[in-house]
């Protein structure tokens, strides 16, 4: 049974990944300590076990993580296949410290298009959508930073949609 634990950041917390997350994390490029800080006070931490799964394709969410420490899988399901979403999977990616995920949701207000799964022990950072767009110079930056981060997903994609199409020369 999958569960997980929320809690608040400590105030030696916040100090600790702070600069690590400026310096490591695309979502916070541009941002000024004070604007990042108040998105962190703000925000839980969240713990995962590996095999764990955080956010299930299908389900609704508005909330954006970012990965401080630990691997996740990224998984999209089969369509129209019969067994269990796990048999029927594609990963996607696989993301560690300083990736995010979850910022599909929070831009368009659909459910997951993805599950992601605890690679191994996790602690994440969970930003809530209210959060990200409370202040409007903070949210054009982060906006800006979504966008890139979705446009070099999108070419990854590509890229990796042209190598499997290519026809295999034997």
């Amino acid at each position: 049974m999958a569960h997980w634990i929320r809690e608040n950041f400590s105030f030696q917390d916040l100090q600790r990944i702070m600069f690590r997350l400026i310096e490591h994390v695309d979502l916070f490029s541009g941002l000024t300590q004070k604007e990042l800080l108040g998105l962190l006070e703000s925000s839980e931490k969240c713990t995962f076990e590996a095999g764990e799964t955080i956010v299930r394709e299908g389900g609704t969410g508005a909330y954006l993580y970012v990965i401080i420490e630990g691997r996740v899988s990224v998984l999209k399901a089969a369509k129209g296949r019969g067994g269990s979403a796990e048999n029927n999977s594609t990963e996607l990616a696989r993301l560690e410290s300083g990736d995010t995920f979850g910022e599909v949701s929070l831009v368009d207000r659909r459910e997951r298009s993805a599950s992601v799964i605890a690679l191994e022990p996790c602690v994440l950072l969970r930003l809530a959508e209210t959060e990200c767009w409370r202040d409007p110079p903070v949210s054009a930056k982060i906006y800006r930073n979504l966008a890139r981060i979705m446009a070099s997903r999108l070419r990854d994609m590509d890229e990796a949609f042209v190598l499997a199409a290519r026809p295999r020369i034997r």
